[in-house]
């Protein structure tokens, strides 16, 4: 009686606390959001604005700098917290976040919005642990279950997707591990902040793309399908990190000339490019693929992946996931043809089967696709998304380095 007792109050715990939780990361994903759509909106009204994109990140660095103490550790300060909490994650990470996203995307970087989502539910879930009440029980162990509803708060808010963002907070923590630990409290925060966010009128983007029936011969070309996928995300990863560390290291004695020459390095590629799409979060690709049917340059998908890279890796704020999807769409409607499916079809399966490798987490990422494009995409998916996973091996753009378990077996030499 005794142990079912503390379960039930466990349980009632985790439903409370991951609900306040969902409430907070909800409200603010929704204001992120309308505040994004507002900023794009005057990016490609004014298109002047991209050449202020090297001062926007000047401003967004200098912010960083004088006021973001452990902020700058972003998606990768929490995941270690999670793993090992030492109560670093600050409060003030959630404003930083939002003001540096919003200056990349006025002055038109590629770059996503999930990180800004993560990392502001994880700030706002972390500020909700300090509280001084003790009645509350927060002691480390339910501090790391509190970041990771805040994680999966801001995942499932943002996309859209709840179920989808319930398992990501348990299985992006660590590659090989999903944590049930936080089975309860993940899904009563993605659930409820995706209900607020809703409610608060921050509809997400659907797009209707139909499946083929899943027989023997698809299956046999979507898993085909996952090795460039997994090439395109280990060369994403590599990439946007190897870059990172370069630039850092390059300009750490002179670190306002980092978002400045990155800044002109996006200029400079957008006006060889000369499309929309590779600016900002990407979107017109989608809605010319998914919406349009338009004509895609077979290439879009490595330059869109390129001046993603450059954003990121010359330190502009704002997450990768969303450009993911749309190069995994891009990458996918060019090789369509080539596979003998119609565009629309793979080009979602790449949209998601990118960001599973990209990111690690299959699982989450399946389910994102069933929420997204329907069930009819569950065989599918499986398929391209295990494969990747596996294929490109233990890279990727959260917290690569931390393997719980292998993907593959260790046999004898």
């Amino acid at each position: 009686m005794d142990t079912l007792k503390r379960r039930l109050g466990w349980t009632v715990w985790d439903l409370g606390m991951g609900s306040m939780v969902g409430l907070l990361s909800g409200a603010a994903s929704a204001g992120f959001l309308w505040l994004l759509g507002r900023t794009i909106h005057l990016r490609q009204e004014q298109l002047w604005l991209l050449a202020l994109l090297p001062l926007f990140g000047l401003i967004s660095a200098f912010l960083y700098r004088r006021f973001g103490k452990e902020s700058e550790g972003g998606g990768s300060l929490i995941l270690d917290e999670v793993l090992e909490f030492k109560g670093r994650v600050p409060s003030r990470m959630a404003p930083l976040v939002l003001v540096g996203t919003l200056l990349t995307h006025l002055g038109g970087g590629s770059a996503g919005r999930e990180g800004t989502a993560v990392q502001m539910g994880a700030s706002l879930a972390r500020s909700l642990g300090k509280l001084p009440f003790a009645w509350l029980g927060l002691n480390n162990s339910r501090q790391r279950l509190l970041l990771m509803a805040g994680v999966s708060a801001g995942f499932g808010s943002l996309f859209g997707t709840p179920v989808a963002g319930a398992i990501f907070g348990m299985e992006v923590i660590a590659i090989g591990k999903l944590h049930y630990e936080g089975i309860v409290i993940c899904a009563a925060g993605s659930l409820v902040a995706n209900w607020v966010c809703r409610g608060l009128g921050a509809d997400p983007i659907r797009y209707l793309v139909s499946a083929p029936e899943f027989t023997g011969s698809l299956g046999l070309r979507v898993a085909l399908f996952a090795l460039p996928v997994a090439i395109t995300a280990g060369v994403f990863s590599e990439f946007s990190h190897r870059l990172a560390l370069w630039t850092k290291a390059k300009f750490a004695d002179r670190w306002m000339l980092r978002p400045v020459v990155g800044g002109v390095a996006v200029i400079a590629l957008f006006l060889v490019l000369r499309e929309d799409g590779y600016l900002n979060l990407g979107l017109p690709f989608l809605d010319g693929i998914f919406l349009q049917h338009a004509a895609i340059s077979p290439w879009a998908f490595a330059a869109k992946l390129l001046i993603t890279c450059v954003t990121i890796g010359f330190g502009f704020k704002g997450g990768e996931v969303t450009p993911i999807f749309v190069i995994g769409a891009l990458l996918g409607a060019a090789l369509a043809p080539i596979f003998h499916v119609p565009i629309p079809f793979l080009a979602a399966i790449g949209f998601i089967t990118l960001a599973a490798a990209a990111s690690n987490t299959p699982l989450a990422s399946m389910v994102m696709g069933i929420e997204l494009f329907g069930a009819a995409f569950a065989g599918p998916l499986a398929v391209s998304c295990f494969l990747a996973y596996v294929l490109v091996g233990h890279r990727g753009i959260y917290g690569g380095h931390r393997v719980h378990t292998a993907k593959h077996e260790q046999g004898d030499a």
